[in-house]
């Protein structure tokens, strides 16, 4: 065990602004991100969480990660502890959960296990940890996993946090230890954003499919609003901890807008981030002059779509510093923040699709000729690499579909002379979306799509085509759109099954199309402005375009 507390205190040490206080007397906090360090630590939502807890004068939050497969076998007669003091996560008073992937899942069960905590909510005792949950896998879909948990956050951190805390004082102080866990969810549940599963049972046919959404407590709603973050003007998050070993070495990160305005069929931050809120750009220059130049590190600004924000040129011109951009949308205002890029090495362009008419499915609204137009201001800027994120596996997509991505890479070549780096991952249908209905594409036909492509991009000169592995995608389409008997396949991955083997048993989850009528998993989560019937209404629109 002294090799690992070497390998974490090697880590701090690396850490700048760590949060640390005495313990005493306070609300004892875990917040774990179920992953290795390097991935969970350049999270900006984690990170924030980190900071809301310990804004509290009475709370001291901690941080655990899942350990690497190297480190796993130094737990064997151990117990998983926090960084910060050490301490098993069994003795903290709470222990929080930051779930924004899907595949992250299993890693729920491994940290418990390592921990020395029961699993599922009902084997835990009164002495046990309140177990909760929040990120925004919980306010797209919690089912899967809500067996686990005492309470899930169904909306965003800044605007529950507080309110939860007050209320477990509040509860704490009149309460015995046997009664609080229950008397504390009863008076949550009253509460707009908090999720209490014991309180519903999911009822099934034969089939797997849901028929009944089952209320056991009297005073739980039907419906729970997810609560969002009314002030993120002033509110935005930036990065607490900046450290090299984090998967954005050294980068600063900022939040500059949230939510998306175009609202592309697939994508889950349009609909579940409503509204589109963008920070104050007064607040965001004083954030960036606070920032130490002397450190020579990156600023991240992290944006859905920053290129709708077009006081964001302003923010560019920062001298010394090298800009990191989540991937740009190819339209006239891009142009014109192009023009104020400083040098930088890699731009990110998502075409998703190589034919306009699959752009038009997808509500892309992007050209092919501006794309173009696009990466010739980028040529001659003299960016080193181009990188292109595109998807396979699309509704109404076509064979010819898949030969129109490299002819289309092939046109940019001829504009663009230096390398591309070309992404290609599988659709994956997410609830609250327009194509939360749609099937996914059978997994042997994506595959031989995929080697397709490969075969084709190695034609030509200077293209390197990347694309993760299918079975990750099709993992990551089960536990997306899964009612609450997605546990069981969750468990048996954290034990070490590989999903490819058990794809073949969850077929009909992922290759069923889904009809209006149905009852979906997530349909007691209500988004701010996105209805069932707007969404059907742009599905109906995309299938529109078959023709």
């Amino acid at each position: 065990m002294r090799k690992i507390i070497e390998k974490v205190n090697s880590l701090l040490k690396k850490e700048k602004g760590t949060i640390r206080k005495d313990p005493g007397g306070k609300i004892k906090v875990c917040l774990l991100y179920p992953n290795i360090y390097r991935i969970g630590i350049g999270n900006l939502g984690f990170q924030t969480v980190y900071r809301l807890f310990n804004e509290r004068k009475d709370v001291v939050c901690e941080r655990g990660f899942l350990p690497s497969e190297e480190d796993l076998k130094e737990y064997e007669n151990k117990a998983l502890f926090s960084y910060e003091s050490k301490i098993p996560l069994y003795e903290f008073d709470i222990i929080a959960f930051s779930l924004s992937f899907e595949n992250d899942y299993p890693n729920i069960i491994k940290i418990l296990q390592l921990s020395k905590i029961p699993t599922l909510r009902a084997e835990r005792k009164s002495f046990h940890p309140l177990v909760i949950a929040g990120g925004v896998a919980c306010f797209s879909n919690p089912e899967p996993f809500s067996e686990i948990f005492d309470v899930i956050f169904i909306g965003e951190s800044e605007a529950l946090i507080h309110v939860f805390l007050d209320k477990y004082v509040s509860i704490k102080n009149s309460s015995y230890e046997k009664d609080f866990k229950d008397n504390l969810k009863r008076e949550l549940i009253k509460l707009e954003g908090f999720y209490i599963p014991e309180a519903y049972e999911e009822l099934t046919d034969s089939t797997g499919k849901i028929y009944e959404r089952k209320i056991l407590w009297s005073n739980a709603p039907t419906k729970i609003k997810k609560v969002y973050c009314k002030d993120f003007h002033d509110k935005f998050s930036f990065s607490q901890i900046i450290t090299d070993a984090s998967i954005f070495s050294n980068m600063y990160l900022v939040e500059t807008m949230r939510g998306c305005p175009f609202r592309c069929r697939f994508c889950l931050i349009g609909y579940v981030y409503n509204p589109v809120r963008k920070a104050s750009i007064e607040k965001l220059k004083i954030k960036l002059n606070d920032f130490d130049d002397s450190q020579k590190k990156t600023i991240g600004l992290i944006a859905p779509s920053i290129s709708v924000y077009e006081e964001i040129g302003d923010l560019i011109k920062k001298e010394n510093i090298e800009l990191s951009f989540t991937s740009l949308r190819a339209d006239e205002l891009t142009m014109r923040i192009i023009d104020n890029f400083p040098k930088r090495r890699t731009i990110t362009l998502a075409p998703e699709a190589g034919s306009e008419r699959l752009r038009r499915v997808l509500k892309k609204g992007i050209s092919e000729e501006g794309f173009l137009r696009i990466v010739e201001k980028i040529e001659k800027k003299g960016i080193e690499n181009l990188k292109l994120y595109f998807m396979i596996g699309l509704p109404l997509e076509r064979e010819e579909d898949i030969d129109e991505i490299v002819k289309f890479i092939k046109k940019l070549r001829t504009i663009f002379s230096r390398k591309i780096i070309a992404s290609i991952s599988i659709f994956v249908p997410k609830p609250h979306t327009p194509f939360q209905w749609h099937r996914m594409d059978d997994f042997d036909v994506v595959r031989e799509k995929l080697k397709k492509l490969k075969r084709d991009s190695l034609k030509i000169k200077g293209v390197n085509l990347l694309h993760e592995v299918p079975k990750y995608a099709y993992m990551e389409g089960y536990f997306s759109r899964g009612n609450r008997s997605a546990l069981s396949v969750i468990k048996r991955v954290s034990d070490g099954e590989n999903f490819g083997k058990i794809l073949e048993e969850v077929e009909s989850q992922l290759y069923s199309q889904r009809n209006y009528q149905d009852i979906l998993p997530w349909d007691f989560i209500e988004h701010e402005g996105i209805t069932k019937e707007l969404l059907w209404k742009e599905y109906k629109k995309a299938l529109s375009f078959f023709d």
